[in-house]
């Protein structure tokens, strides 16, 4: 309302006072519909938390039948990894490998005497056959240090250059007994030491190998061999290739990623169905408290849900259910203890059952949880029982749509509540400032009577 409100001055009133308690008998419905809202807007965010949760549950079950987690793998390891160390690159056949090292590949190296150059010249690194590998210019008068920092940056010299003690020492880039290089020109005196370069030899088994580098990947197909240490006498190195076959481990990490994606449903639906109604509020939280007590709905979820990860997978022979890899909900006692988590339906995982059966029947296991190509598992059926709940078009996604238009309606009521009680709060006042102004005129109607009277000696 416009103006300045004051309370009556002529009738003695305070129609401030009484315009306030009308108006706020008269609001005394808004509180009923704030708190719809705060219900409503709490409904709202138990709903979408339990549909990300599901979301999570969905993504790690359509990770069982992913052809990332059954990919065939394999493992190389080595019996002395400061030796050789060994990664695999591809496909590589299986078995054991005896390995050993009579030279490590190394690069050529020269020393050579260096004196600054009287005048300006070029510094020239020549290839094995003696052809201009490439040239840095020097000044008159540079330091060997000058010249280090010349020949390191240049992208084509393809050697290292230092400083050691006043001498320049020069080192392939490359190792092998092709990796010859030389030096002339500028500041060059003679060539002090000169080492040549060696190609790295090896066995593996029977087989003798010269390579010109340490690193190698075309000794034994789908392995690198990184060689570090030559070894001594008759000694070996053992290498190890695994069959292909699934990574266990990994296997094992998704099955216990749908587990706990799978109890992080339950725990959350099972607390917002256990949180009762506050009698007599008081308080925001107390208003809020029990939105989804008891809901039908999220409780024929749980028992759904129950019954997917329980029942025998269709189709399936030897390995049939989750059971069979170790996966169940517990046992529902524990002598005198009762299994609050068997009895509420969370899963529960024996990674010696399920790594046992990766080792006997990895196919079996393969199947069972849907990840073999044209054939329907665990994970296809479980999709079948979740759809219905999650995703765009699920039921928790419908209710939360539901619980939006719901806000949307109860903030369409409060905006015309207020309407209304604003415009009858402007109504109020303008009666009381009539009343006012009509009791203002009376009295001086009155005045100006009671001094005609007076005056007339009435």
């Amino acid at each position: 309302m416009a103006g300045i409100q004051l309370s009556g001055l002529v009738s003695g009133l305070d129609t401030q006072s009484i315009i306030s308690q009308l108006i706020a008998v008269e609001s005394q419905p808004r509180t009923r519909i704030t708190q719809q809202q705060a219900q409503e807007t709490k409904r709202q965010s138990l709903l979408q938390d339990i549909g990300t949760k599901l979301t999570a549950l969905k993504n790690a079950n359509d990770d069982l039948k992913s052809v990332l987690t059954w990919a065939d793998t394999q493992t190389v390891t080595t019996t002395d990894d400061s030796k050789v160390a060994v990664s695999r690159t591809g496909g590589a056949a299986p078995g054991g490998y005896d390995l050993s090292i009579q030279r490590l590949a190394s690069a050529e190296r020269h020393t050579y005497a260096f004196t600054p150059p009287t005048a300006d010249g070029p510094l020239t690194i020549l290839n094995q056959d003696g052809s201009t590998r490439t040239s840095v210019a020097l000044k008159a008068g540079a330091s060997v240090d000058d010249a280090v920092a010349a020949i390191n940056s240049s992208t084509d010299a393809g050697v290292y250059a230092v400083n050691v003690n006043g001498d320049l020492v020069m080192a392939a880039k490359t190792t092998g007994v092709s990796s010859g290089f030389s030096a002339s020109g500028a500041g060059m005196g003679s060539d002090l030491e000169a080492v040549a370069g060696a190609d790295a030899l090896f066995t593996i088994g029977a087989t003798s190998y010269q390579r010109s580098s340490n690193v190698v990947t075309d000794a034994l197909p789908g392995v690198q061999l990184t060689l570090k240490a030559k070894t001594s006498g008759t000694d070996t190195v053992g290498l190890t290739v695994s069959a292909p076959g699934p990574d266990k481990a990994g296997v094992v990490t998704k099955v216990q990623a749908f587990i706990t994606a799978y109890n992080a449903v339950v725990d959350t639906t099972r607390a917002d169905l256990a949180d009762k109604a506050v009698p007599n509020p008081q308080t925001n939280a107390d208003v809020t408290a029990g939105t989804l007590f008891g809901d039908s709905g999220l409780s024929g979820m749980l028992t759904t849900l129950r019954t997917a990860v329980s029942s025998t997978v269709a189709g399936m022979t030897g390995l049939t259910s989750l059971a069979d890899l170790g996966i169940t909900t517990g046992a529902a006692n524990t002598g005198a203890t009762i299994n609050d988590d068997s009895v509420a339906g969370k899963l529960t995982l024996d990674t010696t059952k399920l790594n046992a059966a990766l080792d006997a029947n990895p196919l079996g296991v393969r199947s069972l949880l849907g990840g073999t190509t044209n054939v329907d598992g665990f994970s296809q059926a479980f999709n079948t029982f979740l759809a219905p709940f999650a995703g765009t078009s699920g039921l928790i996604a419908q209710r939360v749509s539901s619980s939006t238009s719901e806000l949307t309606d109860i903030k369409s009521r409060l905006d015309a509540f207020d309407t209304r009680i604003s415009a009858r709060q402007d109504f109020l006042q303008k009666q009381f400032t009539n009343l006012e102004t009509v009791l203002q005129q009376s009295q001086s109607v009155n005045s100006s009577l009671a001094g005609y009277l007076s005056s007339s000696g009435a």
